[in-house]
């Protein structure tokens, strides 16, 4: 009588056991979801702060640019040729330089979820050191 009543208080433990270990899985897959939510929130924000920012600032740079050039020319009417000319020459330089600054930055790999990934391995380390343990 006495190994049913343990061997049942075995299967309890056992059971209340798995039901702690899956409750603990369950609360760390929320918490780094929550915390990979947070990042694309975080990120979408920068991405759009960027945006407006670089459309503004580009606005602003090609009005003023074409305001330079405008007087510049008006400056030397004779020579509006050469003037416009050796704009253009600058103007499709500079965009060139622009165009392999954004190849450059395209190729470079993603910063996005570092956190999260390194988040994830210290937990996969954690469970294998616990597998370790008790084996």
């Amino acid at each position: 009588m006495t190994q049913q009543s343990g061997g049942d208080g075995g299967r309890e433990g056992l059971f209340a056991a798995l039901k702690n270990i899956l409750a603990t899985l369950i609360a760390i897959g929320k918490t780094r979801a929550e915390l990979l939510v947070t990042e694309l929130e975080e990120e979408k924000l920068r991405l759009m702060s960027l945006w407006a920012k670089a459309i503004g600032a580009a606005f602003l740079l090609a009005l003023g640019v074409v305001m330079a050039v405008c007087c510049v020319a008006l400056a030397f009417w004779e020579q509006r040729v050469v003037v416009f000319g050796i704009f253009a020459v600058l103007f499709i330089g500079g965009g060139a330089l622009l165009v392999g600054s954004l190849k450059r930055q395209a190729s470079q790999p993603s910063k996005m979820f570092k956190s999260s990934l390194s988040e994830l391995e210290a937990d996969m380390v954690q469970l294998r050191r616990y597998r370790n343990k008790s084996e």
